[in-house]
């Protein structure tokens, strides 16, 4: 079946023995998976766990047969869908190889900024899995992962306000940092909210 997550975050792994689990992808609203094992039958190559409740649509293989036959623009477009995967796998391929992570750590947070800002709310975002989870699912270390959250606080553009919770100061920033643009400090930095316990 094909999954079209709507609202919740999954999480993509896989078991490489001697109890080792690597995250391949942290998926949200509008992601799609399961493509091959719709398309050739075959099994899935990775499991799937939903990180918190969790709304999807789900096609079965026969259904999807069914409306490719009926309209094959449909076919199309999953097949762009795919094309944009491959792509976004040789883009972390290509990121993971380069030395400084900060690009790397700064797409994987921009991809969980809200669609549109509420003007005059906090723009927070959380981290759907622990820190080390999120790190291994960008390819990189854990210690990699807070380096380079530290510089990002420190130019302020991000402010931590718990271990899994960012305020996002500076949302263009965070968008130059992912374009392989380092932010610099600012003289004026925005004033971070206090953290509610």
């Amino acid at each position: 079946m094909l999954v079209a997550i709507e609202t919740g975050h999954v999480r993509i792994f896989r078991g490489l023995g001697a109890r080792r689990v690597v995250t391949l992808y942290l998926f949200g609203p509008g992601d799609v998976f399961g493509f091959m094992p719709l398309l050739d039958g075959g099994p899935y190559p990775a499991s799937a766990i939903a990180l918190e409740e969790t709304a999807a649509q789900v096609v079965l293989r026969e259904d999807l047969q069914t409306a490719f036959r009926r309209d094959p623009d449909l076919a199309l477009g999953l097949v762009r869908l795919l094309a944009t995967r491959l792509r976004e796998a040789f883009a972390r391929i290509e990121q993971a190889s380069v030395p400084e992570v900060l690009p790397l750590v700064a797409t994987a947070l921009v991809s969980l900024l809200p669609a549109e800002a509420t003007p005059g709310k906090l723009l927070v975002i959380s981290l759907p899995v622990r820190a080390s989870e999120f790190a291994e699912a960008l390819g990189i270390v854990p210690e990699s992962l807070s380096r380079a959250l530290t510089k990002l606080v420190d130019a302020g553009v991000l402010h931590r306000l718990a271990p899994r919770r960012l305020q996002v100061l500076d949302p263009g920033g965070l968008r130059r940092a992912a374009n392989a643009t380092a932010p610099r400090p600012s003289s004026r930095r925005a004033t971070p909210a206090r953290s509610r316990r």
